[in-house]
């Protein structure tokens, strides 16, 4: 056994919680890519789960990153659209979870474009994951003070003033949710 100073030790715990979180955090992002958490068509909404101090901005095309843009999708004779013969998923994560400090509030949130509409999928686990394994886990490693992570669950929506004569309905939206309770 190590011969430490008490004068240690405060350090030493936070030290200990910092890299708690951070798994924590990056379990989190590599469960969401998962197909039996997040809707799965190509692969590309699953592979874009990002993680920092601000929320993400649902900018990303698939058809503007490779190896998406080149998975072939058919259409359905009802609208809905499936990946041609042949073709399968791609999950890639495409970014890195840095390190966080145990006083930020960290976002989980994804990049693509259609992120509300994939959160409004029959497909989509992300609320019974959150609400679920992630939150128990949150309990059991930070039962005093938990860390103030937002996940980007579910899909939202809310009434808009119309802009203009023609423009009059409800805007999408990602809903946040918080894991903390």
């Amino acid at each position: 056994m190590a011969n430490r100073s008490y004068k240690n030790l405060k350090d030493d715990i936070r030290q200990k919680l910092t890299a708690d979180l951070n798994a924590l955090i990056t379990y989190a992002t590599e469960e969401l890519a998962k197909e039996t958490v997040s809707p799965v068509l190509t692969g590309f909404f699953a592979s874009s789960w990002k993680a920092d101090t601000r929320r993400a901005q649902p900018k990303d095309l698939q058809e503007n990153f490779a190896p998406w843009n080149t998975i072939k999708k058919v259409t359905l004779p009802n609208g809905g659209i499936r990946l041609a013969p042949g073709e399968k998923p791609v999950i890639l994560p495409r970014y890195s979870v840095p390190s966080f400090k145990l006083n930020q509030t960290i976002f989980i949130g994804n990049t693509t474009k259609y992120a509300a509409d994939a959160l409004a999928s029959p497909k989509n686990r992300i609320p019974e994951f959150v609400q679920g394994e992630f939150r128990d886990l949150v309990r059991l490693f930070f039962t005093d003070k938990q860390p103030r992570i937002r996940v980007a669950a579910e899909q939202g929506s809310q009434a808009r003033q119309p802009l203009s004569f023609f423009n009059v309905g409800r805007q999408s939206y990602v809903s946040y949710t918080a894991v903390e309770d």
